[in-house]
């Protein structure tokens, strides 16, 4: 059986871990882009998604869990059919025709302290076989390579020349297009570079060069100093507060240049608004915040390092004109604080009003570098241009006075670790929710297993009494009995191990959204064998009672005395554990948080020159997590002394009783009571460590409770519905009729008394400042937001009366102004979530928006032949996005271009409102073509809502005198212009 073990348990190990990883991939990404999944509306797609992954998981499950059933049914075997046997093999070569007591307890003795040890032995194996699992798997994560920093370094000094790029080229693969191509450029100390290049054109590739991300197939790169300033397309924001995010891994803080960098940034008017000023904390890398506001943080956290160089991946494209032009004055004009400090910028950027400002202008076209312009305005009033907006729409950027800066106040969030200290023990509730999930009838079929086991180990020693105290002739009988009461107790155990392992796991938690890890893991894997061992204990205990009581009735004077100490032992062992818990539960908290922050930023981090504080950081939390579990350890031998002391004194009592008695007590009851004494040891220590493990694991379902019972749903307002064959929306005609909406009711209002009509068909561009209104009006669109006041009409219908989901998922087709994807999925559930699209369609879409040739391309790098065109879609639609080469921002804006005509496709005749939040920012002028082809044709007759903040490329799909463009200022609407000629 060992054998078998180890030849298969391993496999089943890594097979199951590799299915809980899958899940906890495609939970990840699913929580850390939730507010993009709500407005898509791909809610429910998504939750099917994780709930097959889950079923999938519990299959891939099953095998490992019978090898674990058939393990510790032979290994509690060991400890059960031993006696059987030996007394069998004892009473059958034995010349006396009668069992002596003190000859069979004392083996029985002897044989329970022989085999208890080498039991705990055997099912200590599947577990270290588990262990060496994870170690194989950390072992291959660690073994990877590493990567490497093929850049050079000068030393650090007077030079002039701070970046040098030679003849370098990028190619991901031999069959592959070249990324970049013999490209040669340089940096040299205080002056401004600007890259444009279309889509996909390898800018973005040019910069993770620079900073040593990527390594060039030749040629070479030399940088001075090592230390470089980044601010990502998308930008990386750690879980602290706003000030720490800007200034923690610098120097200490320096409140005058704290204050000019926010200034120059914009941010002060940003901070001004929210609660806490900049003390405010930045939720799940930014959720709480817009796009600009995180970009400008991040920008802000790159001019405060004050490094040499800096690189800026784009950082203004989800900034409005006005703010771009405060800013890049601030910092990038003649009187800029780069200027002045002799920063070397490395801009990328396609916007060509910001071109004057550089002193080089490159172009990236066919993977090679050419140099556009060479020109830097010496005019200290020189400014980018914002002719793109009417002056009226611009509005001045006011004035604020530098903001008063406090001690940074980090939020701690230990909501988990508080409810785990206040929930009462033995919650009724708790015990009621878990069995009703694996149901009445499995956990009947649990007691009853567990029950049949504890009679049968504990009621064959009293067999064996009856057989030394029978005549000779029954002996046979009696050793029969023994054996075969001994065998239910080993049939027991396997449908105990069993029952709860196949059935407990299956409930329902498609619905959990926050505990798909650790909570999950403990249900699937801990609390089944708690719950089963737990019940076993306790019949083994009353029966160990019962048994002992009978034989000597006199003992019972000592069970008060002895539940007393037991109380009060648990007690403080309950407490003890649960604040240990407590700890656990914060300090593991860290580890994640530091963890996730550090894999997200890594690029940052080591461009920065952070690498070995975060290492630290890391680490200390690490260690952190592991003292509440070393000190646990050190609580339960603890608690195995003070039994082993109560036990002892037990012993004591019985054999003082025993003498006073002994007129009226037989060897074979003190043999027997003896033998009891020596099990109730371990029962009882058994009892209260798996009460406690019982209560603690519990909290993993209380917590998985409170999310159904406390959670609000966002249908729980609502009562209208649709009926299934009501074709709605089916013109589009939107009306905003005097809503105000907060995001929350302590909140100040976002939006004030905003009315808006749309008829159907017309296309409305939305402008306005960063923090304006614009995200707040699309979120109470798409009800992720609900007005305090007014109403949104699609039809005639009020949307307020319709449950969100249907609103996002019928009402509205609406595109997040980050690009979103789920990098474990298949390509084909990231464009067709619902499944709705032929294959042929998704080919279309593909082709419709540039895209199918990059995603071609990546096949074309694994395949050896070409195949047939239909299995080259079929087979590169079921790739998981993973596996393609990284898509841009641009590419990922064009890439939910191609998932909203799908969509369009498959919702006819149907005429959702199509929403597009900066769907342009990250495109190029020429890229920006497609997306002004499909304004123009695909989506003809639909009502669209554009935010942007550049528009000047998609003027040609607005009609003059039909569609329109609005202003948004202060949470209010200034304007609605109707669209002009041009010229």
């Amino acid at each position: 059986m060992s054998a078998y073990v180890a030849k298969n348990l391993e496999n089943g190990q890594k097979s199951w871990n590799e299915a809980t990883q899958s899940r906890i991939a495609i939970t990840t990404s699913t929580l850390e882009g939730i507010k993009n999944l709500k407005i898509m509306g791909m809610e429910d797609a998504i939750q099917s998604q994780i709930t097959a992954l889950r079923s999938k998981e519990i299959q891939i499950s099953k095998p490992f869990r019978w090898i674990l059933v058939a393990y510790n049914a032979s290994a509690n075997a060991l400890g059960i059919l031993a006696p059987v046997l030996t007394l069998i093999l004892f009473a059958m070569s034995s010349k006396s025709d009668r069992l002596q007591a003190d000859q069979m307890f004392t083996s029985l003795a002897l044989l329970a302290m022989v085999t208890h040890p080498a039991n705990m032995v055997m099912t200590l194996i599947p577990q270290a076989i588990s262990v060496l699992s994870n170690f194989d798997r950390i072992q291959t994560y660690i073994s990877q390579p590493s990567i490497q920093d093929a850049r050079e370094y000068s030393p650090q000094g007077s030079i002039q020349r701070l970046a040098t790029i030679q003849d370098v080229t990028v190619q991901p693969s031999s069959l592959a297009r070249p990324i970049l191509l013999n490209v040669s450029q340089y940096l040299d100390c205080g002056e401004i570079l600007i890259c444009a290049g279309a889509v996909g054109s390898g800018k973005t590739t040019l910069a993770m060069a620079i900073l040593g991300e990527v390594t060039p197939n030749k040629g070479s790169i030399c940088v001075s100093p090592k230390q470089i300033a980044y601010c990502a397309q998308g930008p990386w924001l750690p879980s602290v507060a706003i000030r720490e995010a800007i200034t923690e891994h610098l120097d200490e803080l320096d409140i005058e240049w704290y204050n000019t960098v926010i200034e120059a940034c914009g941010l002060v008017p940003d901070f001004d608004s929210f609660v806490g000023g900049d003390i405010a904390l930045i939720e799940n890398n930014g959720m709480n915040l817009s796009g600009g506001q995180k970009h400008r943080i991040a920008l802000a956290r790159a001019v405060y390092s004050r490094y040499k160089i800096l690189v800026l991946d784009d950082p203004f494209s989800a900034l409005d004109p006005a703010v771009t032009d405060h800013i890049v004055q601030r910092l990038l004009g003649p009187r800029g604080l780069f200027r002045k400090m002799g920063t070397t910028v490395f801009l990328i950027s396609n916007n060509k009003e910001m071109f004057p400002i550089a002193n080089r202008v490159l172009l990236l076209q066919d993977s090679r570098l050419h140099l556009q312009a060479q020109s830097y305005s010496q005019d200290p009033k020189a400014s980018i241009g914002v002719s793109t907006l009417p002056a009226k729409t611009l509005g001045s950027f006011p004035h604020h006075e530098t903001p008063k800066v406090t001690t940074p106040i980090r939020k701690l969030h230990l909501n988990d670790a508080a409810d785990e200290i206040s929930r009462r023990t033995g919650d009724l509730a708790i015990y009621d929710y878990y069995i009703n999930a694996i149901g009445r009838t499995n956990a009947l079929l649990l007691i009853v297993c567990t029950a049949g086991f504890a009679f049968g180990s504990t009621f064959a020693q009293y067999v064996l009494k009856w057989a030394t105290e029978s005549p000779p002739e029954s002996l046979a009988f009696y050793m029969s009995l023994y054996a075969a009461v001994s065998s239910i107790a080993w049939v027991a155990t396997s449908g105990t191990l069993w029952a709860p392992l196949s059935y407990f796991t299956e409930t329902d938690i498609g619905a959990i959204v926050n505990r798909f890890g650790q909570d999950i893991n403990i249900v699937d894997k801990q609390l089944p064998l708690t719950l089963a061992n737990f019940n076993t204990q306790i019949f083994k205990l009353a029966m160990q009672l019962i048994l002992l009581l009978k034989i000597r009735i006199s003992m019972a004077v000592t069970l008060p005395v002895c539940a007393i100490c037991v109380y009060f032992i648990q007690r403080i062992y309950l407490r003890a554990s649960r604040q240990l818990r407590f700890l656990e539960l914060e300090s593991r908290s860290l580890v994640f948080t530091n963890f996730l922050d550090t894999a997200s930023g890594i690029v940052t981090i080591r461009a920065f020159g952070w690498k070995a504080k975060f290492e630290n950081e890391n680490v200390k939390s690490l260690d952190l997590s592991q003292k509440p579990f070393y000190i646990l350890l050190c609580l339960q031998c603890w608690l195995k002394m003070t039994m082993d002391c109560i036990i002892a004194i037990f012993a004591v009592i019985l054999i003082a009783f025993t003498v006073l008695y002994r007129n009226t007590t037989t060897g074979a009851d003190l043999g027997l009571a003896l033998n009891l004494v020596i099990v109730a040891n371990t029962t009882l220590l058994r009892l209260v460590q798996s009460w406690t493990s019982l209560e603690t694991s519990l909290g993993s379902i209380s917590r998985l409770k409170s999310i159904q019972d406390c959670v609000p749903s966002e249908d729980d307002d609502v009562g209208g519905t649709l009926g299934p064959n009501l074709r709605w929306p089916s013109s589009g005609n939107l009306q905003v009729n005097d809503i105000s909406v907060a995001y929350s009711e302590s909140a100040t209002l976002s939006i004030r008394n905003l009315s808006l009509t749309s008829h159907s068909g017309q296309k409305i561009i939305v402008i306005g400042r960063t923090g304006s209104g614009k995200s707040t009006l699309m979120l109470s669109l798409l009800q992720l937001l609900r007005p305090a006041q007014g109403s949104i009409l699609i039809d005639g219908i009020n949307i307020g009366s319709l449950p969100p989901r249907t609103v996002r998922k019928r009402g509205f087709i609406a595109v997040p102004q980050d690009g979103f994807s789920i990098p474990t999925a298949s390509l084909r559930f990231n464009l067709d979530p619902y499944h709705k699209s032929p294959d042929q369609d998704i080919f279309l879409s593909l082709q419709r928006t540039g895209l199918w040739d990059k995603i071609h391309s990546t096949l074309a790098i694994s395949a050896s032949e070409k195949v047939n065109t239909n299995i080259e879609i079929r087979s590169l639609l079921d790739l998981p996005m993973s596996s393609f080469l990284p898509f841009s921002a641009g590419q990922l804006q064009l890439f939910a271009l191609c998932r909203t005509l799908l969509r369009i496709r498959s919702s006819a005749p149907h005429k959702p409102v199509i929403i597009l939040d900066e769907a342009s920012s990250s495109l190029d002028s020429e890229t920006e073509t497609i997306l002004t082809d499909i304004l123009r044709h695909d989506l003809q007759g639909y009502t669209v809502l554009m935010i942007a903040h550049r528009f000047a490329g998609i003027k040609g799909a607005m009609r003059p005198g039909v569609d329109a463009i609005a202003t948004i200022q202060d949470g209010q609407l200034q304007t609605v212009s109707l669209m002009e000629m041009s010229g």
